[in-house]
């Protein structure tokens, strides 16, 4: 039992030192820019000023591959937790594996429908919404699963609930988004409701689907 912990903390440890490793270097790189990216957790400012930068901004592109990565943890951790695969690193990459596929993919999709169907202008705003919020998760992601995974790393019903903070968090931070162009996109009610049937509920079934796939491995 001993020994499994220890693999289990070996693996998960080497993991979240290296989204802290990611994060120093970006706090490093980006030093008042990471700072004004934290606001954004508390304000849309920061947003409406930097919005019209590029979206593949380097600060962007870590905060939102230590978020992905966090993310692969928690959902790792709880999906132990509810009995439906193995705490291993194989587990994890996997799950990480599918998550990078699913938010690239995704993304991509989206700005192609979008493009065809004329708001793609509205849809590139939303995004970089949408990663901002990730990068500011990615950060609350790393101490969620410094809970889970040591702090009550045995306790099921303390994974479930700060699970379920989690989760409505991301809940709320979805919906100030979609709140926050809601007129911009009823003006394309139709091809938008098309677009968030065919590409922000399918996905996520398919992403379930594929964690669920990953236990049998």
């Amino acid at each position: 039992m001993e020994l499994r912990e220890s693999y289990i903390n070996n693996w998960a440890t080497i993991v979240i030192a290296f989204c802290l490793l990611l994060l120093v270097i970006a706090k490093w790189i980006y030093k008042s820019e990471f700072y004004h990216l934290l606001s954004a957790a508390i304000s849309n400012r920061y947003i409406k000023v930097s919005r019209n930068e590029n979206p593949n901004h380097g600060l962007r592109i870590i905060t939102v591959t230590v978020y992905t990565i966090g993310l692969a943890l928690w959902i790792t951790k709880l999906s132990f937790t509810e009995g439906q695969s193995l705490l291993d690193f194989k587990t994890f990459t996997l799950i990480l594996t599918g998550l990078t596929i699913f938010i690239l993919a995704k993304r991509y999709f989206s700005m192609m429908i979008a493009s065809l169907m004329k708001f793609d202008e509205i849809l590139e705003l939303i995004e970089y919404h949408r990663n901002t919020y990730r990068a500011v998760l990615g950060i609350l992601l790393i101490i969620v699963n410094l809970l889970i995974y040591y702090t009550f790393h045995d306790s099921i019903v303390a994974v479930r609930l700060i699970s379920f903070v989690s989760i409505f968090m991301f809940v709320i931070y979805n919906f100030i988004i979609l709140y926050t162009y809601s007129k911009s996109l009823l003006q394309h009610s139709f091809y938008f409701i098309l677009y968030l049937c065919a590409l922000e509920t399918a996905p996520y079934l398919l992403l379930y689907k594929y964690i669920m796939l990953s236990r049998a491995y």
